[in-house]
């Protein structure tokens, strides 16, 4: 790292039984976000890989180092090792019994509870913590985050964003999420292809910053999309309201054209696949435009986006780099020009 990218930290070795104190604390001083405790790994197949864990903890073997972020209330969001962190907790709450067990063979089938003499110990059983300070910019902490998160298990652009600017407007983008036209985004009429790393909380936020921006985000969209959320820390109530407003009707704007089985695809094909591409055309310009005027002119709206769908130069800015920039504003001056003339 540059010195301009130095991050400000300190350590502590925190006892066990102090992590589950802090994390149980209310308000809690160690949070482990609930969105990913749902997203807990290590019960998949039983408690084989937990129970692994734990006795690991009992023989003393070194773990690696937790990191946590503090946030302005001086608590720590925990930014890697919620997983073992969970583990620990739970395994002391007894939600699990030990099994597998190959050093410790007479703990199989136990819980914390059972466990005598040795509970005192995990108890006391330390972890190296490391505290990313406050008073790092919330980028460099978000590239730590991501840094460390290139793993087994690795995080979303989006989660990441979720665990950093955690407030008004991100509890936004999880409600606009739970729409149902949001929530099946590109999963199909099967059902296929599940999402479960926020992508629906990243459409809704797209939305957000292009419009505020005009569709220009620069060179990066990731970190443009980072600055955003960065900016959105400072929304007051009244704008949370506004930005509900505005994106209720761009998509209420957008089913008055297009039936859900069609909404934000190519219609120009027999064989309809959403995209990104069709949603951010459609959702930045068609909550402008009066709802009497597209009910009134639907028709011609319709033909006017297959029109611009089958066309070869559409086409050709939607086979590869569909989020250059250049790619993006040539299509948005594609649309814009054929939208004006079926609303004339």
């Amino acid at each position: 790292m540059t010195q301009s990218a130095t991050l400000s930290l300190h350590t502590v070795d925190y006892p066990f039984e102090t992590l589950s104190q802090r994390a149980k604390a209310s308000p809690p001083k160690l949070i482990l976000d609930p969105d990913f405790q749902r997203k807990y790994k290590w019960d998949k197949d039983g408690w084989g890989r937990a129970s692994k864990f734990i006795e690991s903890c009992l023989m003393r073997i070194p773990l690696p180092s937790c990191y946590f972020a503090e946030n302005e209330d001086r608590a720590h969001l925990v930014i890697d090792g919620v997983q073992r962190i969970t583990t620990i907790i739970r395994f002391m709450d007894d939600e699990f019994a030990l099994e597998g067990m190959s050093a410790f063979p007479e703990l199989e089938g136990k819980k914390f509870s059972e466990l005598g003499t040795l509970g005192a110990d995990f108890e006391s059983t330390t972890i190296r913590c490391v505290v990313l300070r406050n008073e790092n910019p919330p980028e460099l902490i978000a590239e730590i985050f991501s840094r460390l998160n290139k793993g087994a298990v690795e995080l979303s652009d989006q989660e990441i964003r979720h665990a950093l600017f955690a407030g008004k407007f991100d509890r936004l983008l999880g409600e606009l999420s739970a729409i149902p036209t949001i929530t099946n985004f590109k999963m199909g009429k099967a059902g296929q292809s599940p999402k479960d790393s926020r992508e629906g909380e990243e459409l809704v936020l797209r939305y957000f910053a292009f419009k505020e921006n005009g569709g220009d985000y620069g060179d990066n969209l990731t970190k443009f999309l980072d600055k955003f959320m960065e900016r959105s820390l400072q929304f007051d109530d009244e704008r949370i309201n506004d930005l509900r407003n505005e994106f209720q009707s761009s998509l209420a704007a957008c089913k008055i054209l297009f039936a859900d089985d069609e909404i934000f695809s190519d219609i120009s094909r027999d064989r309809r696949r959403q995209g990104v591409v069709y949603y951010d055309l459609l959702m930045g310009s068609l909550g402008a435009i009066d709802p009497a005027v597209l009910k009134d002119r639907r028709e011609q709206i319709r033909t006017a986006f297959t029109e611009l769908c089958a066309s070869p130069d559409f086409r050709r800015l939607t086979a590869g780099g569909v989020q250059r920039k250049t790619s993006i504003a040539r299509r948005n001056a594609l649309w814009k020009t054929k939208l004006s003339a079926a609303i004339a």
